[in-house]
């Protein structure tokens, strides 16, 4: 944890998250007063999601995503706890430059979405073409802008000019466009039950109801069986390669599978305490247990990749780890939308 002094002279304290859209998010509003967790965000938010998506490639290959899309976090969070936000995107870099400046002037932290690769505060290792990395700009400094990055450092950092212009501006899949945004104002007192209410049953339906067998627990049996069929139909090069890719979306790209359902557990926890409800606690301790086997899915197949799909660990396996996800998953949710609903009435 640290400190900073903002340019109308208020503190700013800076602390760590485990996913930077909500620890952004989390940072937000508690810099309005309103102090709230990072999983109670999530979970209020609806960020817990499951998408397997075939018809959109990065590097050639499908994306798989373990949360909602984003941006939906904030947007969501803010509604239901009735904040009054502003959300800009600029088809001009100078134009959405000057208006960061601006407002970072007033004493107003923002929120910005970046490109991971043009930050070079990232260690080279970890940087990578990824538009959907959430930072707050603090202050502009004499050679750039000091930066919150709670996902990242445990203290604050400094961004140059130059940085900050490429990595908001930069092009490709899910370009941010200059995007900036942030609270004007937060409700001090929100129905914090109405909204975790709300966030429950939403996140009940991603999981459940879509009918397009690629999202929630259809889309985790869909791609499970398909992980089954990769060496016969793809052989063992181009299988591991794409099972690669899926755990490349898990573990880091973001939070990833394993690490928003323990955020998402979190959440439970939290709300049960909330609704003094031993089911919700319940239902949390379930959710840590089935985060654990997203974990040992993410080992299984890194030990297949490394092998060349030669070792002990099968794609069978993995794909019967992710199958067991599924059903849990699956039984979760419904038991949680009943729950909630019960706790509504």
């Amino acid at each position: 944890m640290s400190t900073e002094i903002l340019a109308n002279g208020r503190t700013y304290i800076h602390r760590t998250s485990a996913h930077c859209e909500t620890g952004v998010t989390s940072a937000l509003f508690c810099d309005k007063g309103f102090d709230i967790s990072e999983p109670m965000i999530f979970g209020i938010g609806s960020g817990i999601f499951f998408g397997h998506l075939p018809f959109v490639k990065w590097a050639g290959l499908p994306i798989s995503t373990f949360r909602s899309l984003p941006g939906l976090v904030f947007k969501k969070a803010a509604k239901r706890l009735g904040a009054k936000v502003v959300r800009k995107h600029f088809r001009n870099p100078q134009k959405g430059m000057d208006e960061l400046r601006r407002v970072i002037r007033t004493g107003q932290i923002v929120a910005v979405t970046t490109n991971v690769y043009w930050l070079s505060y990232f260690p080279r290792r970890y940087r990578f073409n990824f538009n959907g990395h959430n930072l707050i700009v603090l202050y502009e400094t004499e050679n750039g802008f000091r930066v919150s990055d709670p996902a990242l450092r445990e203290y604050t950092l400094d961004c140059s000019t130059h940085d900050m212009e490429r990595a908001r501006f930069a092009r490709g899949p899910m370009e941010a466009r200059g995007l900036m945004y942030y609270p004007l104002s937060v409700n001090p007192n929100p129905d914090m039950r109405k909204a975790c209410i709300t966030g429950m049953l939403d996140s009940c339906k991603q999981m459940l109801k879509i009918p397009i067998p690629l999202f929630g627990v259809k889309g985790i049996r869909y791609l499970a069986k398909k992980i089954i069929k990769w060496p016969d139909k793809l052989g063992n090069v181009e299988a591991c390669r794409q099972l690669a890719h899926v755990v490349r979306f898990q573990e880091e790209m973001g939070t990833g599978g394993a690490g928003f359902r323990y955020m998402f557990a979190a959440f439970l926890q939290e709300a049960s305490e909330l609704f003094e409800s031993s089911e919700l606690n319940g239902l949390s301790n379930e959710m840590t247990a089935i985060g654990d086997i997203w974990r040992e899915f993410a080992v299984v197949s890194a030990r297949i990749i490394k092998q060349k799909g030669q070792a002990e660990e099968t794609f069978a396996k993995a794909g019967g780890l992710m199958m067991i996800c599924a059903g849990r998953e699956e039984q979760l949710f419904k038991d949680l939308n009943n729950v909630v609903r019960k706790l509504k009435a």
